[in-house]
């Protein structure tokens, strides 16, 4: 997908407003929106890369199987194992959270 492409899809599921675009981990199914992001203080490269829980206080380990709190996770799609779905101009990234 190109980001002309991938841009248009998000404007069509969100609005022009950016940030209530949202993303779903791919791990633990959280949903978040930019503002989210924003909020906990997510640089803007982390976005639908990363899962927002990174950088909350409260939050569970990614691929920790015993840990069965509704709460986001802390992976991170650049890391060893990236599972995020989607190609964007060759970076992977989180599909939305629709």
């Amino acid at each position: 997908m190109t980001r002309d492409e991938w841009l248009l899809e998000g404007q069509t599921l969100f609005g022009q407003n950016m940030m209530q675009w949202k993303f779903k981990c791919p791990y633990c199914g959280h949903i978040a929106t930019v503002a989210d992001y924003k909020n906990a203080g997510a640089p803007e490269s982390a976005v639908g890369f990363s899962c927002v829980g990174r950088w909350l206080e409260v939050h569970k380990e990614a691929f920790d199987d015993k840990d069965k709190r509704k709460i986001p996770c802390d992976y991170a799609g650049g890391g060893l194992i990236n599972i995020s779905p989607f190609d964007v101009d060759g970076i992977k990234v989180f599909e939305f959270g629709v």
